[in-house]
């Protein structure tokens, strides 16, 4: 069974590109539009949560301390993704294993989800 990233992006462009990235590396994903789902726990526990800080509704750090305080998931790795610079300690506080700036790089990507997660199965 391949290991699954939850991808947390409520751009449709994004997603996509997370989505072929990962893919085509032998990860599966679950894309989720919004935080609405991780808030009210509705979701099967991927390997790792990709989350962006600026989403319809919700901040991605307060999803972050949400997953981080919840036993079910506080043991998972959650990388925050944003294109708001200095980004990085705020991630941090709120519990994030890693942060990473938009636009990056596939290989940069791979990388730190490789770290996190494993190779894919």
């Amino acid at each position: 069974m391949k290991k699954t990233i939850m991808i947390t992006d409520d751009d449709p462009g994004i997603q996509d590109i997370y989505k072929l990235i990962l893919e085509k590396a032998g990860y599966a994903t679950d894309l989720v539009p919004d935080g609405e789902q991780i808030m009210k726990n509705r979701f099967v526990c991927p390997v790792i949560f990709l989350l962006d800080k600026q989403l319809v509704g919700y901040d991605g750090l307060d999803l972050c301390r949400h997953l981080k305080s919840q036993e079910s998931t506080r043991h998972i790795p959650v990388i925050m993704i944003s294109a708001t610079p200095g980004l990085s300690r705020a991630a941090r506080q709120a519990g994030a294993d890693a942060f990473m700036e938009k636009p990056f790089h596939r290989d940069e990507l791979l990388a730190i989800v490789e770290k996190y997660a494993g190779a894919p199965v």
